[in-house]
C-alpha cells in the first residue's frame, strides 16, 4: 500500500519533468519521494526548512511570476500558516496547492501537537477554498491531474495510511475531473431481505480514513435489515448542493462520521447543507470528543477508546432508532 503523500508527489514529478512550471516547496525533510525531486528537478524544488509561514508567500511569489507551485507539509502545521495563506492566497485570489500531511490521529502516537483535530474546521472558514479528503492512494493520484486541469486555491488532506476495505474503492471507476469535482459518491447501497420493517433509511456520510469504518457499520446495519448507503464525501468544501440534495432526500436518517472535534468539522458542513436544502432529517453526528487526546496509542486503539469503534457507532444508530 502506497501512501497518499508519496503517490501524489510521484505523480506530480512526472509531469514536471514535461512541465517546467511545476514547482514544488517542502517544508518536510523525511518523505523519500522528495529525493527524487532533489536530485533529477533541483531547480524545481525547494527546501523552506521549518518555514511555513515563509513558504506560503514563497509559492505565492510564483504563482505571481505564472509557475505552479505546490506546498508540501505536515497538517499538523498548516494552522501556523493560516493568516498567510486567507491573505495571500485566499483574499488575492493565487491558485496554490496546499498539501497537508497525516490529518487527524495520522501521525499517533506523536501527541496532540502532531494531531490535527480540528483543521476541517479552520480551513473551511476561509473563502474560496476547495477542500479534499481522498480515501486511497489511487483516488489521490488523480487529484494530480485536477489540479494541474483546474487551477484554484485548494487544500488535500492526506491520510498516512487507510485501511484495507478501502485500496480497491474506486478502481473500476473513471476518476475523471468533472467526477472529483462533483465531490461524492455512493460507494455501498444495500438492503437485506428483512428491509423496510418500520426501520428508517439511513444515509452513512464520510471521507478519508474512517470510511472504512463506516464500510464495516454499514454491512451490520444492512444485516439488521435497515436500507443504508454509503456516500463518500471527498469534497468538503464546497460541496454541490444539487448532487447532496439528490443523494440524501430519500433518507430518515443522516449519519456523518468524521475523525475531527464535531465543532465546525465534517458533521457541521452536512448540517448546514440539510438546513439550506429545507430537509427535515434526524442527524446523528460522530467525531472526537472536545478535547486534546494525549494518551500514546495506536491510531485504531485512540479512535475505539474514543466512541468512534464500528460497535460503538452501530450502536447508538440503533437505539437513536428505537426511541424515535
Amino acid at each position: 500500500m502506497i501512501a497518499q503523500r508519496d503517490v501524489f508527489i510521484a505523480g506530480l514529478f512526472e509531469r514536471a519533468k514535461k512541465d517546467k512550471d511545476i514547482y514544488l516547496i517542502s517544508v518536510d525533510m523525511g518523505a523519500p519521494a522528495l529525493d527524487v525531486w532533489r536530485e533529477e528537478l533541483p531547480g524545481q524544488f525547494f527546501s523552506a526548512g521549518i518555514s511555513e509561514q515563509n513558504a506560503i508567500n514563497f509559492a505565492v511569489g510564483l504563482g505571481a511570476r505564472g509557475k505552479k507551485p505546490y506546498i508540501y507539509f505536515m497538517a499538523c502545521w498548516v494552522a501556523r500558516c493560516f493568516e498567510q495563506i486567507r491573505f495571500s492566497c485566499a483574499m488575492a485570489g493565487n491558485p496554490i496547492t496546499i498539501l497537508g500531511n497525516g490529518v487527524a490521529l495520522g501521525y499517533t502516537p506523536a501527541g496532540p501537537a502532531h494531531e490535527p483535530t480540528e483543521n476541517i474546521a479552520y480551513m473551511r472558514s476561509l473563502l474560496g477554498i476547495e477542500i479534499y479528503s481522498p480515501s486511497n492512494s489511487l483516488f489521490t493520484k488523480h487529484l494530480v491531474d485536477l489540479t494541474l486541469e483546474v487551477p484554484k486555491l485548494r487544500y488535500i488532506r492526506l491520510e498516512r495510511s487507510y485501511p484495507k476495505e478501502l485500496e480497491n474503492l474506486y478502481e473500476n471507476s473513471s476518476l475523471s475531473s468533472d467526477f472529483l469535482e462533483r465531490g461524492m459518491f455512493p460507494v455501498k447501497t444495500g438492503f437485506s431481505k428483512t428491509s423496510g420493517n418500520g426501520k428508517p433509511k439511513v444515509c452513512l456520510l464520510s471521507s478519508g480514513y474512517l470510511l472504512g469504518r463506516t464500510i464495516k457499520v454499514w454491512e451490520k446495519l444492512v444485516a439488521e435489515g435497515y436500507e443504508t448507503t454509503v456516500i463518500d464525501l471527498w469534497k468538503i468544501k464546497p460541496v454541490d448542493l444539487a448532487s447532496f440534495q439528490n443523494m440524501v432526500k430519500d433518507y430518515k436518517l443522516i449519519v456523518t462520521i468524521e475523525e475531527q472535534t464535531l465543532s465546525g468539522g465534517f458533521g457541521s458542513a452536512v448540517c448546514e447543507l440539510l438546513v439550506d436544502s429545507k430537509y427535515k432529517k434526524d442527524v446523528l453526528r460522530f467525531g472526537l470528543p472536545e478535547r486534546y487526546i494525549f494518551e500514546n496509542a495506536s491510531r485504531d486503539y485512540l479512535l475505539d477508546q474514543n466512541g468512534l469503534s464500528v460497535d460503538s457507532i452501530f450502536n447508538r444508530i440503533t437505539e437513536y432508532h428505537e426511541s424515535l
